[in-house]
């Protein structure tokens, strides 16, 4: 029952939308043609949050739980379902998302050029993991160095790249969309 409840919390919580708090950044005079380039290709990148990748609930099926008219099994089965499903409309978009990378594989100087991103600090470590649709598979453009692991799993990052609908699976959880980095940077 225990294990239950953790589902239906965790499931919960990836439902909230993460709220992002960005630094402005400073711009220098000479640096004002380098900005136009970079807001143009900005202006292609589309900023979400968690609770995008996870498809609305249906207005009928928080009715029906509001009004005590949903069993505790029904409600869990709705909540698995909901997790398991991706937005297609967000497949081929080049997004910017936190949150924070754990690694899956390692070179010999303790580099990772697979990872999962996830909502939260620890989320795929601990039992249960996020659902499909709230843990992203990250992968470097071949040649790339990847991230140095001490970094990864405890410090948060804005990833950019284009975002696939994608099933992976991982000895940590199963992925519904992957992502090919094109930056990547602290969040701050």
């Amino acid at each position: 029952m225990k294990a239950g409840k953790s589902l239906i919390l965790t499931t919960l919580l990836a439902l909230l939308p993460v709220v992002a708090v960005q630094a402005k950044p400073v711009e220098k005079p000479a640096a004002k043609v380098e900005a136009k380039v970079e807001a143009k290709v900005e202006a292609k990148v589309k900023e979400i949050t968690w609770d995008e990748l996870m498809p609305a609930p249906d207005q009928k099926v928080i009715d029906r739980y509001q009004a005590g008219k949903m069993e505790r099994a029904d409600v869990i089965s709705y909540l698995d379902k909901l997790g398991q499903t991706p937005v297609e409309k967000l497949d081929k978009r080049t997004v910017k998302i936190p949150g924070y990378l754990v690694p899956l594989n390692l070179d010999k100087n303790q580099k990772a050029t697979e990872l999962l991103l996830v909502p939260t600090m620890g989320a795929c470590v601990h039992v249960p993991p996020p659902p499909p649709n709230q843990t992203i598979y990250v992968k470097f453009k071949k040649g790339e160095e990847g991230i140095k692991v001490e970094e990864a799993g405890y410090t948060p990052y804005w990833l950019v790249g284009t975002l696939h609908v994608e099933t992976n699976q991982s000895e940590y959880t199963e992925t519904l969309y992957a992502m090919t980095v094109e930056s990547l940077e602290v969040y701050k």
